[in-house]
């Protein structure tokens, strides 16, 4: 590659986040969604987002420019085979973590990746004043797009681990910060004799009957909220942590396992 060459593409990562906030924007107001069954005009589209006809429009372009959509004659918009990820019933559907990124108050914190970098500090807590979970308690509303942004990657997560893993030999099964229950309800469909526990903090787990109940296992999990380095539920024969330990330091880490012992049975 000659040096012209290796600029433009390093150009192109360094305005990447221009991208991935047109992608957000576009999630947000669920254009996919709106191209579902077929081509329409960037008119339509703004009266169907109630957004401004002319700005839409420059957004449309955009993502054409970068395969996510297709520009036909008169304005007229499709979705590329890229773009159909953005749709919100696709099956590795990447709309709710496009919304979440999105959000200025994650940006913020990535805006701070200097301070972190030359101190050690944590760039979220020193954008905003708290820590990440403690925010988004105080902010439900991110708290809520929080949670439909991390039960986006469980289907594919839960074919994996239920493929690597036979888990028929527990007859009760924990998922300790589990959010709104999408891979213990896919364990437990698997295994219909076994019961299971969902532990997560109160405000998420409010939100896990739905997901529960469409798989048909909701007779059998327990909801539980709660904080895991205070106290978890005893009586599981197997523990599960997904995407947990990688948001905390070794000691809280580690307090978090101590906790997950003192629960799990004594023969195990």
């Amino acid at each position: 590659m000659d040096e012209k060459a290796a600029a433009a593409d390093l150009m192109q990562m360094v305005n990447g986040y221009q991208v991935s906030q047109a992608i957000c924007v576009a999630a947000t107001l669920g254009i996919a969604d709106h191209l579902t069954d077929g081509p329409r005009t960037s008119d339509q589209l703004a009266a169907a987002t109630d957004a401004h006809p002319r700005s839409l429009y420059r957004l449309l372009r955009a993502l054409a420019s970068i395969g996510v959509l297709h520009e036909g004659e008169g304005r007229l918009f499709s979705l590329t085979a890229l773009g159909t990820g953005l749709r919100s019933d696709a099956e590795h559907s990447v709309a709710p973590w496009a919304r979440m990124v999105g959000r200025a108050y994650y940006r913020d914190a990535w805006g701070e990746l200097l301070h972190s970098v030359r101190t050690g500090e944590n760039a979220f807590a020193h954008a905003h004043g708290t820590g990440v979970w403690q925010y988004r308690i105080d902010h439900p509303e991110e708290s809520g797009i929080f949670d439909r942004a991390m039960s986006s990657f469980v289907p594919a997560v839960a074919a994996a681990v239920l493929a690597a893993y036979d888990f028929s030999r527990f007859d009760v099964v924990m998922d300790v910060g589990g959010g709104q229950g999408a891979l213990i309800a896919a364990i437990l469909a698997r295994n219909p004799r076994q019961r299971g526990i969902l532990f997560d903090q109160p405000m998420v787990v409010q939100g896990a009957g739905a997901t529960l109940q469409s798989a048909s296992v909701a007779d059998r999990c327990q909801v539980v909220g709660g904080d895991f380095f205070a106290s978890i539920p005893e009586g599981a024969d197997a523990h599960m942590l997904k995407w947990i330990l990688h948001d905390w330091d070794d000691e809280r880490s580690i307090a978090i396992l101590k906790t997950c012992r003192r629960a799990i049975r004594a023969d195990f």
